[in-house]
């Protein structure tokens, strides 16, 4: 089946009726890896947008990578998102994202395709799993 575009259903699955869950999750670790938020406000934070392994390889990473130089998200654009499967209140999705990162050596545009997986219980949405595809 063909990519949705960014305004159909699928979007919506992902982002509700605020920012979407993805770009949350981004924004949260940038925040507490910049210093920008502290590292128990953002394991709350992270802990409304994700759940289960997600949310604990999460919490993890922001321990490990807390003093290293990190590469600023300047811009996130979900290009195309595909449902790939749905068993019962877990649905996984294809996404194309766009990133434009600035980093040591200037201002890069990398274009990425991911799998993401999303709980639905309760009518809550919850990332379970987000990893590049092809790794």
């Amino acid at each position: 089946s063909p990519a949705l575009p960014l305004t159909g259903p699928l979007r919506i699955s992902l982002c509700l009726s605020g920012p979407c869950l993805l770009e949350k999750r981004s924004a949260v670790m940038e925040s507490v890896l910049f210093g920008e938020i502290t590292y128990e406000e953002g394991e709350k934070q992270l802990r409304q947008i994700e759940t289960g392994r997600l949310y604990t390889k999460d919490i993890s990473a922001l321990r490990e990578y807390e003093d290293t130089d990190l590469e600023r998200i300047r811009k996130m654009d979900i290009v195309s998102i595909e449902k790939k499967s749905r068993i019962y209140d877990r649905m996984t999705f294809c996404i194309k994202i766009d990133w434009t990162i600035a980093g040591m050596d200037g201002v890069e545009n990398i274009t990425r395709e991911y799998l993401a997986g999303v709980d639905v219980s309760n009518g809550d949405y919850r990332l379970i799993s987000f990893e590049i595809r092809g790794e």
